[in-house]
């Protein structure tokens, strides 16, 4: 049991989430049971769950924001498969009071999933110019797995059935807001005017003062460092040697297994490589991870009503980048714009973010 008061965290087993030969497992597919569902603003499932869609460039804290950075084909919506988002409402309520998920990434369309493994592997060609082909491919899929066509080996985010989480957490003031907020977003008769501009107010509490846990690297930092137990095995081998982690390595240790304790308690499998990256049993690669015999979660597409809620959230951050932009001179046409207008006023720039440290997927320097 995760328990932060009393200072409990379940070591991280050395070998957690290996994956070998997951590309293997078998699929028995029935999408229909298992549909993508939108995480974040405007969902009436996951309304409660904080996203920053880095790959988009939603925030300030997302290297992708940049125009050179720009990712074609990227979602503003965070979208998983139904089971999923559920393991994630189960994984935040098991969170310390003041402690809430981050979820960086889940679902990816197969052409974000591609410039993501390409710059990957062109920039470790660049590092390491005598390496092999099949090395650098190998080293690439270790970090981004391989896009793929084959619907037998769709890559995990593909399905709908791998996320991307962090951990953040709020003081005391800020929390009693936040929860304050999210009381009155449970009306589900609340006008969509004022319940965007409710979000609107909760994403800023979130953005602004809440702080990441410190994992030992920032997300997506593309190097060993990032490995699920590599305090773990650190932490091994100078106890073998007589030393004691520093107080910065044993606070990202126990952070590493605070979060891989809620997911794992939740549901989730971890992935050896990333602690921050957690698989769906159902997917090839959580099958393996579980020892399961096959998979459910194939390759999956965006339906209509999916399509709708992408579209509706870009819209209204549009809007919002234009009142923000126009300041003093902004004017409401809307009921929507004149809710998004009193939230800018009232909090600033939709876009920033404090502290949420994240790189552009690439290796070290």
């Amino acid at each position: 049991m995760v328990t932060v008061k009393n200072g409990i965290y379940p070591e991280i087993p050395l070998d957690a989430g290996q994956v070998q030969g997951w590309k293997d497992i078998p699929l028995r597919e029935d999408d229909s049971l298992d549909p993508l569902i939108p995480l974040g603003p405007l969902s009436q499932e996951a309304e409660i769950l904080m996203t920053s869609s880095l790959y988009f460039g939603e925030h300030s804290n997302s290297p992708y924001a940049e125009h050179s950075n720009k990712l074609e084909g990227s979602l503003l919506t965070l979208f998983a498969r139904q089971s999923v988002v559920h393991r994630l409402l189960v994984a935040e309520q098991l969170l310390p009071a003041g402690h809430h998920l981050l979820v960086f990434d889940a679902y990816r369309p197969y052409q974000v999933q591609k410039s993501l493994h390409d710059f990957y592997k062109q920039k470790l060609r660049e590092k390491y110019p005598d390496m092999d082909n099949e090395t650098l491919e190998s080293e690439t899929q270790n970090y981004v797995s391989l896009p793929s066509m084959d619907l037998t080996r769709p890559s995990p985010h593909n399905t709908g059935g791998s996320v991307d989480v962090a951990i953040v957490k709020l003081d005391q003031a800020h929390e009693e807001e936040l929860l304050q907020i999210r009381s009155h977003l449970t009306d589900v008769h609340l006008h969509i005017a004022k319940r965007v501009g409710m979000e609107m107010r909760l994403s800023a509490i979130m953005r602004r003062h809440a702080r990441m846990l410190d994992f030992g690297t920032a997300f997506d930092h593309g190097g060993e460092k990032s490995a699920l137990a590599y305090y773990e095995s650190y932490y091994k081998s100078k106890t073998a040697a007589g030393e004691t982690l520093t107080d910065n390595d044993m606070l990202a240790c126990n952070n590493r297994r605070l979060l891989f304790g809620i997911m794992t308690q939740a549901g989730f499998q971890p992935y050896f490589a990333e602690w921050w990256h957690f698989n769906a049993p159902e997917s090839q690669a959580g099958a393996a991870t579980a020892g399961l015999d096959y998979a459910t979660f194939g390759a999956v597409g965006l339906d209509e009503s999916n399509r709708a809620h992408e579209n509706t959230r870009l819209q209204i951050r549009q809007e919002a980048l234009r009142l923000h932009r126009e300041g003093d001179r902004a004017v409401a046409r809307t009921a929507r714009q004149a809710g998004i207008l009193a939230a800018i006023r009232e909090t600033g720039d939709p876009e920033l973010v404090k502290d949420w440290p994240a790189e552009i997927i690439a290796p070290p320097e």
